[in-house]
């Protein structure tokens, strides 16, 4: 049970959320204010929020489940993520800052057209709804009905609604504000954890000495669960549209200061995922060899917390949890309103207001809070949320990854061969998605090397771009007009030497490929 320490740093947490808050909802709340922080974000608000963001509950919990059921390889999605956001910085950021758009559908229809616009901007407000806020809600009050014996519905009520408030008050600033405060205390309380678990195991000599080796290692077989050529190939593909093109991420790095902060942002927040196997996925590994026969490895976490922390500690783990879990829902709310109020309102009502913008944002940001609690026992009837979310990504989501890529890479790419693309890939990824989760052992993608959804999704990816070359090749060109913004431009507008963000993108390029030989 919660002491009464507990409770107070858990409160302190809060006051300091809402200080962050308060200080946002000082600035004029326009249109570019509420949605885009006035478009005056600097790098460490931009790295810490992407992380925050994208941290959440499900992480927390789920990463260190997998930690204690397949051990430190998990984490490579962690890794893979700093090579996405080197992508971020280097080839969309320009793109997206130089266009001074909104939303990422905005920038999509500028390339293809009203159609893929609204296509893509709806597929993410279903996404928030479903995955992102509902997950988000029900792992996290999970955990507390787990650990206290709370009411669950209670607590995601509270929680929805606490942040639906403050994400109400000051916009996306209040978001990055807040992230600011709760990434540092996920951060400081997670590394708090671990320490804790490393001295209660032994030390890491200890952990290697109870569990098995393999578990440590991070470079895994062709036809392994997670292989490394997986990792490598198929979730960065994966990968780059949720950092690259999602606008949960992406909308951070939209109200950067200048191109060259958001570059910064980006990769800072690359930096930032580096130690996330470390302080999330090591914890489950630790567990493993301090508690070999839990139920189910979603408990790690939660018995980690319980057995080793003292009062106190354990309310900064908490505090931490609930700091996270907040970060991603005051997201997901945001970037729902900018979605809503700019790709949709606004295209049947041009003439609205900045102040019934704002308005009109503010009370999407309820619905979605309403819609998230509503949302969120569906995911109580997924056994494995953390591996569910990894195939909807990787079938789901990587056929737009690839329709996006070529066409800011490719000028020759039009409309139709997007919508063939997008919709090719989309369906074979939904074959390959039926076929794992039904275990249907279809010819031909039934090879030892395409049982994980990782091979699977580089498939998914080249289907999508083989089909968009070969329609747009055999389709009329796309008038040069609608090119000009649109495509890749790689004009450097930053500083030279330590202040060029070239130099510190290859600095976390070169990090991530020493500590993949390293664990190897």
């Amino acid at each position: 049970m919660l002491g009464i320490l507990d409770s107070v740093i858990i409160l302190i947490s809060l006051l300091l959320v809402v200080g962050a808050v308060l200080r946002a909802a000082r600035k004029k709340q326009s249109d570019a204010e509420y949605f885009l922080a006035g478009r005056d974000l600097r790098w460490p608000f931009i790295g810490m929020s992407l992380l925050a963001s994208n941290i959440s509950a499900e992480h927390v919990v789920g990463m260190a489940g997998d930690g204690y059921r397949i051990g430190m390889v998990t984490g490579g999605y962690e890794w893979m993520a700093a090579w996405c956001l080197i992508i971020l910085a280097t080839l969309f950021a320009p793109q997206y800052l130089r266009s001074r758009i909104y939303t990422i559908p905005e920038f999509l229809e500028r390339r293809f057209g009203w159609s893929l616009r609204a296509f893509l901007s709806a597929n993410l407000l279903v996404i928030n709804v479903l995955t992102k806020n509902a997950i988000d809600l029900w792992a996290g009050s999970l955990l507390f009905v787990l650990l206290f014996g709370w009411n669950q519905i209670a607590v995601m009520i509270v929680l929805s609604a606490f942040t639906a408030i403050y994400t109400m008050k000051g916009g996306l600033r209040a978001v990055v504000y807040a992230d600011m405060v709760q990434g540092s205390w996920l951060i400081v309380s997670s590394i708090i954890l671990t320490i804790a678990g490393l001295f209660a195991v032994g030390g890491w000599s200890g952990l290697t000495a109870r569990v098995d080796p393999a578990l440590l290692g991070m470079v895994k077989p062709l036809d392994s669960e997670l292989p490394v050529t997986g990792f490598l190939i198929g979730n960065l593909f994966g990968g780059m549209f949720y950092w690259c093109m999602d606008q949960t991420n992406v909308q951070r790095v939209l109200g950067a200061r200048t191109v060259d902060q958001g570059q910064k942002g980006a990769i800072f927040a690359g930096f930032l995922k580096l130690m996330i196997p470390f302080i999330l996925v090591l914890p489950g590994v630790i567990a493993r060899a301090l508690y070999p026969n839990l139920d189910r490895p979603d408990m790690a976490y939660p018995r980690l917390v319980g057995d080793l922390l003292p009062i106190g500690l354990r309310g900064l783990v908490l505090a931490g949890l609930i700091a996270i879990l907040m970060s991603s829902m005051s997201a997901c709310y945001n970037a729902s309103a900018t979605l809503v109020v700019r790709d949709f309102v606004l295209r049947y009502r041009p003439h609205l207001s900045e102040v019934e913008q704002v308005s009109i944002g503010r009370k999407v940001t309820i619905v979605m809070a309403i819609l998230g609690v509503l949302a969120a026992p569906l995911v109580g009837l997924s056994v494995t949320i953390w591996s569910y979310l990894q195939l909807i990504s990787a079938y789901l989501c990587t056929p737009m990854s690839a329709v996006i890529f070529l066409g800011i890479l490719w000028k020759r790419g039009n409309t139709a061969g997007a919508i063939a693309g997008g919709a090719a890939g989309f369906g074979l990824g939904m074959v390959l998605f039926l076929d794992q989760t039904l275990k249907l052992s279809l010819p031909v993608i039934s090879h030892p090397y395409m049982h994980s959804f990782l091979h699977r999704a580089i498939v998914v990816w080249v289907c999508a771009a083989i089909v968009m070359i070969a329609v747009s090749l055999s389709t009329e060109a796309t008038h040069e007009s609608q090119l000009e913004s649109a495509t890749a431009s790689f004009k450097h507008e930053g500083g030279t030497g330590l202040s060029d963000y070239r130099v510190w993108a290859a600095i976390l390029f070169a990090c991530t490929i020493v500590l993949w030989w390293w664990f190897r």
